[in-house]
């Protein structure tokens, strides 16, 4: 038994010595990516504002044209209904919880820490080239999301941050810190035809802004092409968000055109998600910030050379394309980081996931969101929100208000009209106490700073905080109700 003992002991030594110096050996002799990979974020898009999902007006031809060679996941679910959070997930394959990057308007937890291990991290780990091209404050290294990118454009007005963050009220104001789909497609293909043909394998990700508001407008002749159904303000509004998506799409056709035009085209995974969706007055609520579908289930598509175009109908994460990316690059498994999501590789060969997936998405912020509709409102969100959707399944969790929670069956409700909380479910009391275990509440309340997170982090390890209960309201401090945003991200 003892010999046997050690030869076991033995064996698991070596094994772990093997496996760092094969780690060490990766790194040091790099193992460049297969392909290049094309990384499109769009900022508040709605899923059933593009046609390959439904639409009827005619916003997106180059984007359905995408869709008619690839795989299109119809219920993608992303992690976060804010900017910089939903992109951090994007970016480390985490849900916001273990990223941490859970704000934007605030004094903590609004950078995401160096030490999550990014997608273009891990590209360039490998030996390939990195360049993203955003178009918003929202998105840029203020928040840690630069991480692993050799050129970062963000060429448009502060794009730093000055002056755009109020410290003491914890809010931000994008406003004219953005620049048109024009502006960033232009710089993303400057740049890529100045690199030699002979360069490592490049990511590129490209962010376009233009439908979050109407602060920068498409050209006449593309407003002049939606025409709103009535004089009414919102209908205006509608026509305008749909001119945006239209102008974005067209810009994408010149950066498809241009991966063409340089013979990079049959060699490029091409991958276009959004940040999350827009309310348009669903829910009587006109921005974003909150997690009913029209917010959280967004565009996914992934166009891989040799893979047949196919729409997967189960449901998936954005947290699952940092995966997929990496296995569909040939990246080692060695540099792979921890990840939360799972690849789609599978699924997008054959069309099932196979074991089902459960969506987590949040939005933790309190703040008001200005109104496009009526600058004198605000959607105004004093609460803290925390979804799971299991199946046809949905649970929302109110934080501060737990007796508001909601859960819905998407099957039959799809519009999410019909709250059936009250009646206590026995699906909905499995997905609370699955929320539970996942300790994934959120202490950050409006002017809390690093140091003041540091106590209550403090306080839980001594017993004084529970973050996973949630049949009752939270016990972190209570805070004064936050000014409002001028802009929401």
């Amino acid at each position: 038994m003892a010999k046997t003992r050690n030869i076991l002991i033995g064996l698991a030594v070596v094994a772990i010595v093997t496996a760092g110096l094969a780690v060490s050996w990766l790194r040091g002799r790099r193992c460049p990516p297969s392909m290049h990979v094309l990384l499109i974020t769009l900022d508040t898009t709605r899923a059933d504002r593009l046609g390959c999902y439904g639409y009827d007006q005619p916003t997106t031809p180059n984007l359905d044209q995408l869709a008619d060679d690839a795989v299109l996941f119809d219920m993608a679910i992303a992690q976060a209904a804010v900017t910089p959070v939903s992109h951090a997930s994007i970016l480390t394959g985490l849900d916001p919880h273990h990223h941490g990057l859970r704000v934007m308007h605030g004094l903590a937890a609004n950078t995401l820490d160096e030490k999550h291990t990014t997608l273009a991290e891990v590209w360039q780990a490998a030996g390939g080239r990195t360049a993203a091209f955003v178009s918003a404050f929202p998105v840029t290294p203020t928040f840690g999301l630069g991480q692993g990118f050799e050129h970062f454009d963000m060429d448009f007005p502060n794009a730093d941050g000055e002056g755009l963050v109020s410290e003491a009220e914890g809010w931000v104001s994008t406003g004219s810190s953005q620049r048109r789909a024009d502006a960033t497609t232009t710089a993303a293909i400057t740049w890529l035809e100045s690199q030699p043909d002979a360069e490592a394998p490049l990511l590129m990700w490209v962010h376009y802004f233009d439908p979050h508001d109407p602060f920068v407008l498409p050209p006449k002749e593309m407003l002049g092409q939606f025409r709103p159904r009535s004089k009414d303000r919102a209908d205006v509004l509608r026509a305008i968000y749909d001119a945006e998506v239209a102008y974005m799409d067209a810009q994408i056709g010149r950066l498809f055109d241009a991966f063409k035009q340089r013979g990079l085209w049959d060699r490029t995974i091409v991958v276009v998600v959004a940040d999350h969706g827009e309310g348009l007055g669903d829910h009587d609520w006109w921005t974003h910030g909150i997690l009913y579908q029209e917010q959280i289930r967004v565009p996914q598509i992934v166009r891989v050379p040799g893979i047949r175009p196919r729409r997967v109908m189960q449901l998936v994460r954005t947290i699952d394309l940092m995966p997929t990316v990496l296995e569909l690059a040939d990246v080692p498994d060695a540099l792979r980081p921890v990840m939360d999501g799972e690849s789609l590789t599978y699924p997008m060969r054959t069309g099932w996931t196979g074991k089902p997936r459960v969506a987590y998405s949040d939005s933790v912020n309190m703040l008001g969101y200005g109104r496009f509709d009526d600058l004198t409102r605000r959607d105004d969100k004093y609460e803290k929100l925390y979804c799971l959707i299991d199946g046809s399944y949905k649970l929302i969790f109110h934080q501060l208000k737990p007796e508001n929670k909601e859960f819905y069956d998407l099957l039959t409700d799809p519009r999410e009209q019909t709250n059936l909380a009250a009646s206590k479910p026995p699906a909905m009391l499995v997905m609370m106490e699955r929320l539970e275990t996942m300790q994934c509440l959120s202490p950050i309340m409006p002017g809390m700073t690093p140091t003041d997170l540091n106590r209550l982090g403090q306080l839980e390890s001594l017993g004084y905080i529970d973050r996973s209960a949630t049949t009752t309201t939270s016990t972190a401090p209570t805070a004064e109700r936050p000014t409002t945003s001028k802009a929401a991200p």
